[in-house]
C-alpha cells in the first residue's frame, strides 16, 4: 500500500471512530439523529420527551429524534458526555451539575438550557389532625424523605440543614416511594412525607378519601434562602389542593424542562425550539391534568439557571422576551 493510501486510510479510521462515539449519526443524506433523554417509561418526562422527540422527527427537516429513558441526573450527565443530545431535568438538578455539587463528582459544562415546561413544588403532606404547624412540631415524628435518590429527598435534606435541624431529631426514617408513602400514612405509620411533585398527588388524593391531608406551611426567611442558594422557583399551592388544605400555601419548587450538549448546531437547537413551542399543545395533551396550565411559551424561562444554547436565545429574543440574567449564553 502506497503512503499516501496508508494516510487516508488512517484519516478515514479516525473519521469513523468520532462518526461512531459521537452522539449524533449522520444518515447518507445528512439527517441528525438526536437521543432525548427522559424518564421512566409511563411516566410524565417519558411521554413528554416521546412528544418532543415526534415534533423534530416531523418538523425539523433533516433531523431525527428518539427517547431514551434516563432520570434527571444521569440525564445531566448524558447530555453532558454527548451520550444523549437532550435531556430532560429539573433546574435544581441541573444547576448542581454544572457546580459539581453532590451527586456531581464534578462541574459539568457542556450542558446548556433550552426551556421550562413546569414548576413542581416541594411541599410536607400530613394528615390535618396532626395539626402541626411549624418544622418544630415535625420533631420526634415518623416520616419519608421518599427514596434516595429523589429529588425531593435531596430538598428535604438541604432544608434540615438551612433550618439547622438534623434527623436525629426527628423520629423513624423510612425511604419509601409515594404510594408505600401515601399506604403507610394512610395506616398511621407514617406522621409526614416531604415530597417534590404537582398536587394533588394521585396516591396521596387515596388517603385524603380515608382523613383530611394539610400542607405545612414553611416559613418565609427558610423559603427565601432555598430559593437563592439553590436556584429554586417561589409557588403557591392553592386552597383545595387537598381537603384538608384551607389556605393557599406558598413554597419552593424545581423547574422542569429540557437541556441539550452545547455542541448542537445553534440552527438546530432554534428549529428544535420554534418546533416545540409553535407545537406546545402536543405536550399539554400528553401531560398530567395538573401540569396543563402551566405548559406554554409565557413560562419557557421560568426556572433559568444554566446559560440559554445560543440556538434557543436567539428564538426567544425574537419573540421579544426578557431573558433571565442566568440565562445569557456563553461567549
Amino acid at each position: 500500500m502506497s503512503k499516501i493510501n496508508t494516510k487516508l486510510v488512517r484519516i478515514l479510521s479516525v473519521l469513523l471512530c468520532i462518526f461512531l462515539f459521537s452522539g449524533i449519526g449522520l444518515a447518507s443524506g445528512g439527517t441528525k439523529y438526536l437521543k432525548i433523554a427522559t424518564g421512566t417509561v409511563g411516566g410524565t418526562w417519558f411521554s413528554g420527551g416521546s412528544v418532543l422527540a415526534s415534533i423534530i422527527t416531523e418538523k425539523v427537516e433533516g433531523a431525527n429524534a428518539s427517547p431514551t429513558i434516563g432520570g434527571g441526573v444521569s440525564n445531566c450527565r448524558d447530555v453532558d458526555a454527548n451520550r444523549a443530545q437532550i435531556g430532560y431535568s429539573y433546574s435544581g438538578t441541573a444547576l448542581d451539575a454544572w457546580e459539581g455539587r453532590v451527586p456531581f463528582e464534578k462541574p459539568l459544562k457542556n450542558l446548556r438550557y433550552i426551556g421550562n415546561q413546569y414548576i413542581e413544588p416541594f411541599h410536607i403532606l400530613f394528615l390535618k389532625e396532626q395539626g402541626f404547624k411549624s418544622l418544630d412540631d415535625l420533631k420526634g415524628k415518623s416520616f419519608s424523605p421518599g427514596k434516595e435518590g429523589f429529588t425531593g429527598k435531596i430538598v428535604f435534606d438541604r432544608l434540615l440543614e438551612e433550618a439547622n435541624i438534623s434527623y436525629d431529631m426527628l423520629g423513624k426514617a423510612t425511604y419509601v416511594g409515594f404510594p408505600d408513602g401515601a399506604l403507610l400514612m394512610k395506616d398511621k405509620h407514617l406522621d409526614f412525607y416531604a415530597i417534590l411533585t404537582m398536587p394533588p398527588n394521585s396516591a396521596f388524593m387515596d388517603v385524603d378519601t380515608f382523613s383530611a391531608v394539610d400542607i405545612l406551611q414553611l416559613p418565609e426567611d427558610l423559603l427565601n434562602r432555598m430559593a437563592e442558594k439553590y436556584g429554586m422557583e417561589k409557588w403557591i399551592i392553592p386552597a383545595g389542593a387537598y381537603s384538608g388544605v384551607k389556605n393557599d400555601i406558598t413554597t419552593v419548587g424545581y423547574g422542569g424542562g429540557f437541556y441539550c450538549n452545547k455542541d448542537l448546531p445553534e440552527d438546530l437547537v432554534y428549529e428544535i425550539t420554534k418546533a416545540l413551542w409553535e407545537n406546545y399543545e402536543r405536550f399539554v395533551d400528553a401531560a398530567p391534568a395538573s401540569f396543563k396550565s402551566q405548559i406554554k411559551l409565557e413560562n419557557a424561562l421560568r426556572g433559568t439557571v444554566l446559560p440559554l444554547h445560543e440556538g434557543a436565545y436567539k428564538f426567544y429574543k425574537e419573540k421579544g422576551m426578557e431573558i433571565p440574567e442566568a440565562g445569557m449564553p456563553l461567549k
